[in-house]
C-alpha cells in the first residue's frame, strides 16, 4: 500500500505538476522529455505490476504511456538514441538535445523487452533490440580501449559533461542484462558475442580482487579513476540486479536446452 501511495506521487509530479520537486521550470526554459523519467517510470510499473494481476491492469495505461514516450527518443530515422527531446518527441537544438547515453539507452532496452515478452509484443520487441540494444552498444562502444563510453555526442563534438570519456559500472552493468536479454529472446548469435565481450571487460576492470565489490569509475584507458566503492551515486543497486538477472536468463537459457 505505501508503495502504491509513493508511485501515485511520482505519476502526479512527472503528468501533472512536477513543481513539488523543487524545480521550478524558468521562463523561456523549453519543455524537455528526459528520457530517464519514463524509463525509471515503466520499470515501477513492472516492480509493482509482478505477480499482481489487479495492480497490472491500474497501470497499464501508465505503461503503455512509458512506452510511448521512451519511443519518442529514437531519432534521425531511426539512425540514434537521443537522450532528450521536445515534450512533442523532436529533436533539440544544441548540446543538450545531441546528448547520447549508452548505458540509459541499454538499460530502456531491457525494460522494453520485459514489456514485449509480457504483452507478446513483436513489433516493440524488434524496435527494441535493434535500436535500444544494438545500435547504442554499437556507437557506445570504445573501440580504441574497449568498455561503453559514458556519454556521446551524436555529431562527433566533445560532449560538455567533463567525465564523458570515462568507463562506469552502471553502463556495462545493464549492457550485460540486455545484452542476455535480447539474446533469450531473438537467439541472434551476434548478441550473445556482445554479451561475452562486454562480460570480458567489466570481469576484467571492474571488480577489485584484494578488497572485493566493483570499483565504480575507470578512466578512458581503463584504469581506477576513483577507488571508493560506494558514494552518492555508486549504491547497492547495478550490481546485484545486474548478477540476479543474467543468472536468471541464464538459467532459463540452459532449461529450454534440457
Amino acid at each position: 500500500l505505501e508503495a502504491e501511495q509513493m508511485m501515485e506521487q511520482l505519476i502526479h509530479w512527472v503528468r501533472v505538476d512536477g513543481s513539488g520537486l523543487g524545480r521550478p521550470q524558468l521562463p523561456g526554459d523549453v519543455p524537455t522529455n528526459s528520457m530517464a523519467v519514463p524509463m525509471m517510470l515503466l520499470c515501477l510499473v513492472q516492480q509493482l505490476s509482478e505477480d499482481r494481476r489487479g495492480v497490472e491492469q491500474k497501470y497499464a495505461e501508465l505503461g503503455s504511456w512509458c512506452v510511448q514516450q521512451i519511443l519518442q527518443h529514437v531519432q534521425r530515422d531511426g539512425a540514434a538514441i537521443l537522450e532528450n527531446v521536445s515534450a512533442d518527441g523532436s529533436e533539440l537544438p544544441g548540446c543538450l538535445g545531441r546528448l547520447q547515453n549508452p548505458g540509459h539507452a541499454l538499460e530502456a532496452g531491457w525494460f522494453l523487452l520485459q514489456y514485449a515478452a509480457e504483452r507478446g509484443d513483436e513489433q516493440i520487441q524488434t524496435t527494441a533490440i535493434q535500436k535500444f540494444v544494438e545500435l547504442p552498444y554499437e556507437s557506445g562502444w570504445d573501440k580504441a580501449h574497449g568498455g561503453l563510453f559514458y556519454f556521446l555526442d551524436v555529431d562527433g563534438h566533445c560532449p560538455t559533461q567533463l567525465e564523458w570519456s570515462m568507463k562506469l559500472w552502471w553502463p556495462h552493468s545493464e549492457a550485460l542484462i540486455a545484452l542476455l536479454m535480447a539474446y533469450s529472446q531473438s537467439r541472434k548469435a551476434e548478441l550473445l558475442q556482445s554479451f561475452f565481450q562486454v562480460y570480458e571487460y567489466t570481469f576484467s576492470h571492474f571488480p577489485d580482487p584484494a578488497g572485493g565489490e566493483w570499483f565504480g569509475y575507470l578512466t578512458q584507458e581503463g584504469k581506477v579513476a576513483l577507488d571508493f566503492k560506494g558514494g552518492p551515486f555508486k549504491g547497492f543497486f547495478h550490481v546485484p540486479r545486474c548478477l540476479y538477472m543474467c543468472e536468471r536468463i541464464l538459467d532459463d537459457l540452459l532449461a529450454s536446452k534440457e
